[in-house]
């Protein structure tokens, strides 16, 4: 198995570690959506010329797209996880965030490790960065 570059492992391992969070924000961008508006963000607004409409319908689309790439990138990669156990792994050390010497299944740290580098390397796959 080839080595990712540092950087790109680095954002595959923060990408994956924020699948949770990613989920949340569909649900937020989703909700938005309904409602046609966000919260209320305390920034003053300028009134400037336009459609302030059309442009936050364009920056809520282009910030979803990004976020579904991102959530299919990780939910491949770990479907291409070899077994339950592997799956199970990268759930509680990845998107939990469990510590491995805390997890409890029958495989080593040596190969928790491997795990977790191939699951890496599968998200940068799937996102087209390797």
């Amino acid at each position: 198995m080839k080595r990712l570059p540092d950087d790109i492992y680095r954002q595959c391992v923060a990408i994956a570690k924020s699948y949770y969070a990613m989920l949340q924000r569909r649900k937020e961008q989703e909700e938005e959506i309904l409602h046609g508006s966000s919260p209320p963000d305390s920034q003053p607004h300028g009134s400037g010329v336009g459609n302030p409409t059309a442009r936050k319908a364009e920056r809520l689309i282009a910030a979803q797209q990004r976020n579904e790439q991102k959530i299919r990138a990780v939910e491949q990669a770990w479907a291409r996880m070899d077994d339950d156990t592997a799956r199970e792994f990268i759930r509680q050390n990845v998107f939990e965030g469990v510590p491995m010497h805390y997890i409890a299944l029958p495989i080593s740290i040596r190969t928790m490790k491997r795990t977790r580098g191939l699951f890496i390397t599968y998200v940068a796959e799937e996102l087209g960065e390797f």
